[in-house]
């Protein structure tokens, strides 16, 4: 459904003077170079203080989009908004919905935290494995359980759930990661984890894929220092490809929504191959990867579980703390948090990434052109 006058469909996102001026809106629009957001939008339509304002229609790489101005928004004098009140509105949801995901953390990392004070007979049974060979002989899914005495088990799915059991998707887990990468989301994940897990317990990995937007690389390092200040022993690692970009477009072209093989040479293998040599024994280890994949983002990624496993590896168990969250949730705990945020959103982005993607819109391409 598009949005209307009155009804709207999209979660509205902040909007900065940055973006403002990318659209040429100082040429109408009085409004202060302020750090807080100026107004909001839903997609490309602008609301300043409740009143429909504004529509930026078309625009690409080489063409600028057409501002389509309502009488309410032909000459407007702007104030930055309350971000103190902003926040006070909405304590209250945001502290259910901060600690649903709190909670959630804890519980998948007290689940599979490894007992580092005495050997397990986890440590002598991979009750995986056996799993796996009683799946292949009844032809039934089976699934690892563990009981309140932390001692394992295997049992059919539906057994397993039907009993509330907590289900284990690896039972050798033997690394935490915080997957960062310059988005907001990702942003909050951090956070959420930092406020759990012990900061000697997990990682940060930022993945470059050797063409990301300027703004992103710049996060990281902002990010970096503001944790490390907090968490002295926290460890950041970047995850990069051995080869330049450049030399797999000479091999196999540029990327394409038929041909997308840009993610998975210059973002998904490097980074599994660093987890090897991060490890050091030589082989894959188990990782257990919080990630700030949300619902909201796509049709395919709504069907994703919140937590799962062998998305991309399997040795890899994906959480997703806030897979529920809207992107107006996200912004909220950002502005409560006073967080980093990165100024690919303040110009104007929905979402930060690669400088060049198969999946750009037309709007992202102008933006990402002109910063």
């Amino acid at each position: 459904m598009r949005s209307t006058k009155d009804t709207l469909n999209v979660p509205p996102r902040p909007v900065f003077f940055e973006e403002l001026d990318l659209l040429g809106l100082n040429k109408f629009w009085k409004y202060p170079k302020s750090k807080e957001p100026l107004l909001w939008a839903c997609d490309r339509r602008y609301f300043y203080k409740g009143e429909f304002v504004l529509e930026a229609s078309g625009g690409n790489i080489y063409d600028d989009p057409k501002l389509i101005f309502t009488k309410v928004g032909e000459k407007l004098e702007l104030e930055p908004i309350d971000l103190d009140e902003l926040c006070k509105k909405n304590e209250t949801k945001m502290f259910l919905l901060e600690h649903e995901a709190l909670e959630f953390i804890n519980t998948i990392y007290r689940r599979y935290r490894p007992n580092a004070a005495k050997k397990t007979i986890t440590d002598m049974v991979d009750f995986q494995s056996l799993a796996e060979k009683q799946e292949k002989k009844t032809k039934e899914k089976y699934t690892v359980v563990k009981e309140d005495c932390d001692s394992f088990d295997i049992m059919p799915l539906e057994v397993a759930e039907k009993q509330g059991k907590q289900i284990m998707l690896n039972t050798k887990i033997e690394m935490f990661i915080a997957s960062f990468s310059g988005g907001k989301d990702s942003q909050v994940v951090l956070d959420l984890v930092s406020r759990v897990i012990p900061s000697n317990y997990f990682l940060v990995i930022y993945s470059d894929t050797g063409y990301e937007i300027p703004p992103s690389l710049e996060i990281y390092e902002q990010t970096k220092k503001y944790y490390q200040k907090l968490y002295p022993d926290l460890q950041f690692y970047l995850s990069r490809n051995h080869q330049d970009v450049l030399y797999y477009w000479d091999k196999m072209g540029s990327p394409s929504r038929m041909h997308r093989w840009c993610c998975g040479v210059m973002k998904t293998a490097p980074l599994y191959r660093f987890l090897k040599e991060i490890y050091g024994t030589g082989r894959q280890p188990n990782v257990l990867v919080f990630e700030g994949v949300r619902a909201e983002e796509s049709n395919r990624r709504a069907l994703y579980d919140r937590i799962g496993k062998g998305v991309k590896h399997n040795s890899v168990v994906n959480a997703r703390p806030i897979f529920e969250w809207n992107a107006t949730e996200i912004y909220l705990y950002l502005f409560m948090r006073q967080l980093p945020i990165n100024k690919g959103y303040r110009n104007g982005l929905s979402r930060v990434g690669c400088s060049i993607c198969p999946y750009s819109t037309p709007w992202s391409e102008n933006i990402v052109e002109k910063s």
